[in-house]
């Protein structure tokens, strides 16, 4: 099983010059999450609506104000490492290049989950109950928009169910607020400020969805993907009767596949045996790690990535350790390597961590401002 397997047509192409005022209606219309920044055929960014909901700007704004650099997979990539990159990204769409950086196509995770369910991967006797996220992210019909973005923003989802009294009353999505948010067109200038305090505040009930697709805590697994590959929504609300409990998304599934595939973030950690014996130490440690590299993976493609600690004596009496920590990350672009050192340990690795997001940044940059100077000359 290769990338070229799972590969779909994309729906919705930009180019870093493209208006919003253009695009976002065009993504209505498509039903795209996402959209792949390309210039010719080269994959350059992605924009999503989860990037259109925290960069809030004028419509009258380039794509290249708002798009991310993207994580993408080498079209001749296998399913191992087609589901290791979904599950470090968490990204809902995954473009697929080939190796002259041209954009082939996109992965989706429904496209992830069909594929299980064919190959049969997916137990039929699972009830959703154990995969499911609970206790589950809701919130009232009568709280602002602006709340909604907020949750959103915060708890990085995509989906919101709406409850009154305890009951499941709707669901409002990311798409559902961008859409709001960006419906101020063909206003003056001075009267928009004024229409996005109103949008803001107005209640969710306003823009929420009703009814509901949900399943049940102890309808199959196997069931409930089918519901959601057949009514096209990417995530359920899990009921016991009219309480909801839970949310099943794709997420949670390539999750639970990862592991019975025994697959593992590319951390390799050499961490001394004093942290390791304190393990609210080394879960802080571990989490810091796993949620910069999956920041690394939207960027580039991380192809080992290794922390190391020395625990060394204090120069000063008195004072304890000293913990440096190493990191080193090796990408498709090269080598990176960064040091820091603090008694507190947590402080060292993020300190290094972020010299190596850093540099990588950098780096990307330097290979965008060298390409971008080579398309001028080309053309003059």
């Amino acid at each position: 099983m290769s990338a070229r397997e799972l590969i779909s047509e994309v729906k919705l192409t930009v180019t870093p010059n493209d208006r919003l005022s253009e695009i976002i209606p065009k993504m209505r219309e498509t039903n795209s999450w996402t959209a792949p920044v390309v210039k010719g055929k080269v994959l350059v960014g992605l924009l999503s609506y989860k990037d259109l909901l925290s960069r809030r700007v004028s419509l009258d704004s380039k794509v290249s104000s708002v798009m991310s650099p993207t994580v993408s997979l080498l079209d001749n990539s296998d399913f191992t490492k087609i589901i290791g990159k979904f599950y470090t990204t968490k990204a809902r769409v995954i473009p697929v290049i080939d190796n002259k950086g041209n954009l082939k196509g996109e992965i989706t995770r429904e496209s992830i989950i069909r594929y299980l369910l064919e190959q049969k991967k997916v137990p039929d006797n699972e009830k959703t109950r154990k995969y499911m996220s609970s206790p589950p992210k809701v919130i009232s019909q009568s709280e602002s928009i602006a709340k909604v973005r907020w949750i959103m923003l915060r708890d990085k989802i995509s989906r919101l169910p709406v409850v009154e009294d305890n009951k499941l009353v709707g669901i409002v999505s990311v798409r559902d607020v961008v859409n709001t948010l960006y419906s101020v067109i063909d206003k003056k200038k001075s009267s928009i400020m004024t229409e996005e305090e109103r949008i803001m505040a107005t209640c969710v009930k306003e823009i929420m969805k009703y009814p509901v697709i949900t399943a049940k805590a102890n309808e199959s697994l196997k069931g409930a993907l089918e519901k959601m590959l057949d009514k096209n929504v990417s995530g359920l609300p899990i009921m016991e009767g009219e309480q909801i409990v839970g949310v099943l998304s794709g997420v949670d599934v390539i999750n639970a596949v990862s592991e019975s595939m025994q697959l593992s973030i590319p951390i390799d950690a050499k961490i001394p045996m004093i942290i390791r014996k304190n393990s609210e130490l080394k879960a802080e440690i571990d989490a810091i790690v796993e949620r910069y590299l999956a920041k690394l993976e939207k960027i580039s493609d991380i192809i080992t990535f290794k922390v190391s600690f020395k625990e060394e004596k204090s120069a000063k009496q008195g004072e304890g350790s000293v913990y440096m920590a190493t990191v080193r990350a090796v990408t498709k672009e090269g080598e990176f390597v960064a040091k820091d050192s603090d008694r507190d340990p947590v402080v060292a690795v993020k300190r290094a961590v972020e010299k190596i997001e850093s540099r990588i940044i950098r780096n990307l940059k330097k290979i965008e401002d060298k390409n971008n100077k080579k398309d001028k000359a080309e053309k003059t």
